[in-house]
């Protein structure tokens, strides 16, 4: 049975690869609010920013605002790079995020067609408010 490969979501990277591909596709998401991507790098991305996204909703949602703001800043430097997008996220999406009442769903995707050029399927990923 090939159930596990239909769903596959990952890149054919290294971990250490991997894991900063992810984290800077993330850090540009919040940077510029939407980039356009290849077909299974926005997979990729879509799964880690709903993740991450959805943990900050939660966290605001069990803790208290002061343990909040720890919670948060400390998970954000382990995540975003860039100060400045650090602070864009728990001060401008986190609080957007809170005050549409969803738990997870925060990214949006839509097709794009082909690229110019090497024909792959580009997809506009955004967030999703």
């Amino acid at each position: 049975m090939r159930h596990r490969d239909n769903k596959k979501i990952e890149l054919n990277l290294g971990a250490q690869k991997r894991s900063l591909v992810e984290r800077s596709l993330l850090t540009n998401l919040v940077k510029h609010g939407a980039i356009k991507t290849t077909k299974k790098k926005a997979k990729v991305l879509k799964s880690v920013a709903d993740k991450f996204f959805s943990k900050m909703v939660s966290m605001h949602n069990k803790l208290d605002k002061k343990d909040f703001e720890r919670e948060a800043i400390k998970l954000t430097k382990s995540t975003i790079f860039g100060e400045a997008e650090g602070k864009k996220v728990i001060r401008e999406i986190v609080p957007m995020l809170i005050s549409s009442k969803k738990n997870s769903g925060f990214i949006a995707d839509y097709k794009l067609g082909a690229r110019a050029g090497d024909a792959a399927e580009e997809i506009l990923v955004k967030i999703a408010a």
